[in-house]
């Protein structure tokens, strides 16, 4: 027999189902910030800048241990931002530690660096480079420069972006791209009503897998990095999705931490930073500069 409840009812029973499925998301976020911030220690390399900015959106970052990984992260900047996207990094690690300048590293400008690998409108030669240089600048109030914006817009190929940050850069478009060129265009000012960032986002989410989440290149399995930026991608673009939440939830293990899929726990410290961020209710860059910074 077929039973019909009342609008009401179901209107209720959404109502109180829809917070728990939040608090869910929250409570892995806090339990991989946890796994976190005990396996990556303050250091002056990408993994601790990354681990900074996951603790910051998790809201597991007290002022002194802020303060002990700023320090340690400026300390090492000299030898590891080489590159754009290592310097911005640094940069957004930087933010989100809100301790001292986000822009300086003793004498070196980050700033400075990061706009020396600045090229014809683009961050070095990776989607990498450019968008993680993107997202630094938008956290220093600094840009990023307009030329960037129109880039990274024109780098879209037949569905969305790939690594090589062109149409022609013989490899084929993938989520992770697309999702950090949506991040990176909507926190430079963008509109979420951009066709290019629309069609961007359809063809994003046409490469779910059946189990729900998202991977690099197929679309057989869920892997933690790309499910995560898909998420953090569409919360740019004013979207939720609870079924890629409920997906990367289940790549989470004893401990907290997060591993790559469900059989291959590839490296588990990416896949949590990533993961806690998306989960947290956040997306990069997780904080941004109370004021433009000045010179070092």
């Amino acid at each position: 027999m077929k039973i019909t409840l009342p609008l009401a009812l179901v209107l209720a029973v959404a109502l109180l189902l829809a917070p728990v499925a939040h608090a869910s998301d929250r409570s892995a976020a806090r339990s991989g910030a946890g796994w976190l911030a005990h396996s990556v220690p303050a250091g002056g390399d990408g993994m601790a800048a990354d681990a900074l900015v996951a603790l910051r959106a998790a809201g597991r970052l007290s002022g002194g241990e802020a303060r002990a990984r700023a320090r340690a992260l400026r300390n090492g900047a000299g030898r590891y931002a080489n590159t754009a996207g290592a310097t911005a990094k640094v940069i957004l690690g930087l933010a989100a530690a809100r301790s001292g300048s986000a822009r300086c590293a003793g004498r070196l400008d980050l700033m400075a660096r990061l706009a020396h690998f600045g090229r014809h409108g683009r961050y070095g030669s990776t989607i990498f480079d450019q968008t993680l240089g993107m997202l630094a600048m938008h956290a220093l109030r600094a840009g990023p420069p307009a030329s960037t914006v129109r880039a990274l817009l024109r780098a879209r190929g037949g569905g969305g972006w790939n690594f090589n940050v062109t149409r022609s850069g013989g490899r084929p478009d993938d989520v992770s791209s697309t999702a950090m060129a949506i991040l990176a265009l909507r926190a430079s000012g963008v509109s979420a009503r951009n066709g290019t960032l629309r069609a961007g986002l359809r063809w994003l989410l046409a490469q779910r897998a059946a189990s729900g989440g998202f991977a690099l290149g197929r679309r057989d399995r869920t892997e933690a990095d790309s499910t995560a930026l898909a998420l953090e991608a569409q919360r740019a673009m004013g979207r939720g999705d609870s079924r890629a939440a409920r997906a990367l939830r289940t790549l989470q293990r004893g401990g907290g931490a997060f591993q790559y899929t469900r059989s291959d726990a590839g490296s588990r410290v990416l896949a949590t930073n990533d993961a806690v961020i998306a989960l947290s209710g956040h997306r990069l860059p997780v904080a941004v500069a109370s004021r433009r910074p000045g010179r070092c």
